[in-house]
């Protein structure tokens, strides 16, 4: 037995001493709640209403003959996470606009038009390693932002959104028109595993340069906002590649390493994860992005929402156990007023003194892992409110798109329909 095996067996065993054994079922379980006190009707209303004012706000047709994208600065905000600047979009927003059209399919009926003129913006912007994948960052001038800040290189996250939504729109649509979903979204798989997966030690990489960049520093790091677990299912159900079964239980095991040795009393994650596969640990400070790195910041803040969605897809006890710790310390901190909720968490629960409060960003996300657990009504009843009473004005791209994926989660659009 090799020193990785030895480790991956050692990751395990703590995955399986403090999340459980994996526990799959193909619907929902019944603990899952929604706000108290409205009917579907009125979650769907307020879901349609922020839908038309974030549609509004954000999509925009540009850059080509039927070409749709997400305008991250449509706003009048900065855009931050070290974009480049003139940025026009990103794949990270790529890949949430084309989850949010087919999600909202149901109540947009240019939905699908839409969907297939950011298909064919995807397939203008090639990340350089794989046409499967998408160049990062794209300027106004409708090209990719320069070698500087990796404009053409790839971010996972993106990427595994765009892989996941092509399956939805193949399960919605159906693959036999203009555009073969199901074709697509294998493209984009198979791409993902080839450049983003470390091939060895089975666990997501930021994206398809970190063999390339500064001597390899980054090849060991992953990104707890990248930890799609039931992402990572979708794809081996739909591939038939079992090997994705086991990137999703090497990141669990990831999240019980940093639990249990950095994050006993809050569960929380740090933006990004070094030391793999050995010694899974926070990052230092101003690692990749700033002094947040190795905190639970703007990153980690999606954490909540994408493994909620492995327990409300797919019943993993491993995402339940995950998140109740939680879902209950930052009920505690808070007193249960989701306006005290930070925007920048050590993993010991302190705030930033730099920080914000009340972001859509971290709110919208809390909102999701509450939905695991009817011990929790009170609590997603006091984050529904806020989150659907704060306008659109309010809050920048990251916020409000945030937002309205938790939404679409919350009113039980991500989960009915198209479940895969």
């Amino acid at each position: 037995m090799n020193h990785f095996q030895k480790a991956l067996i050692k990751l395990l065993a703590y995955s399986l001493w403090i999340f459980g054994t994996t526990s799959i079922q193909a619907n929902p379980p019944a603990s899952v709640i929604k706000p108290s006190g409205y009917s579907q009707s009125e979650l769907d209303t307020a879901l349609l209403n922020f839908y038309q004012d974030w549609k509004a706000t954000y999509l925009v047709q540009q850059c080509g003959e039927g070409r749709y994208l997400v305008d991250m600065a449509a706003d009048g905000n900065t855009v931050e996470g070290g974009t480049a600047a003139s940025t026009l979009t990103t794949s990270e927003a790529h890949g949430y606009g084309m989850l949010i059209m087919v999600m909202m399919a149901d109540f947009d009926p240019q939905a699908k038009r839409i969907f297939d003129g950011m298909v064919d913006f995807f397939h203008d912007h090639p990340a350089q390693s794989a046409r499967g994948l998408m160049a990062w960052n794209q300027l106004r001038n409708c090209k990719e932002a320069g070698e500087n800040v990796g404009g053409r290189h790839s971010a996972s996250d993106g990427d595994m959104d765009i892989a996941y939504a092509f399956l939805l729109a193949d399960k919605k649509w159906g693959s036999s028109g203009k555009i073969n979903y199901k074709h697509e979204a294998i493209n984009v798989i198979t791409a993902i595993r080839q450049h983003e997966v470390d091939p060895e030690n089975h666990f997501i990489r930021l994206g398809d340069w970190v063999d390339d960049i500064d001597d390899g520093q980054y090849a060991n790091t992953t990104r707890s906002s990248d930890f799609m677990v039931s992402h990572l299912k979708a794809y081996a159900d739909a591939t038939g590649d079992k090997s994705w079964n086991k990137v999703r239980d090497t990141t669990y095991a990831i999240m019980a390493s940093i639990r249990q040795t950095d994050s006993p009393k809050t569960a929380l994650m740090p933006d990004f994860i070094v030391g793999l596969p050995h010694h899974p640990q926070p990052a230092k400070a101003m690692f990749l992005e700033g002094g947040d790195d190795g905190a639970y910041s703007w990153n980690a803040a999606r954490y909540p929402w994408r493994v909620a969605l492995d327990y409300r897809l797919y019943g993993d006890k491993r995402a339940r156990s995950a998140l109740a710790p939680i879902n209950q310390w930052i009920i505690n901190i808070t007193h249960g007023d989701p306006k005290r909720i930070a925007d920048t968490y050590a993993l010991d629960g302190t705030y930033s003194k730099d920080s914000g409060f009340n972001s859509m960003a971290f709110v919208s996300m809390f909102a999701v892992s509450a939905t695991i657990d009817p011990s929790n009504q009170a609590w997603l009843n006091a984050l529904w409110e806020n989150i659907k009473n704060k306008p659109v004005e309010n809050e920048d791209y990251f916020g409000n798109t945030l937002k309205m994926l938790a939404m679409i989660t919350i009113t039980g659009h991500w989960d009915k329909p198209l479940h895969l």
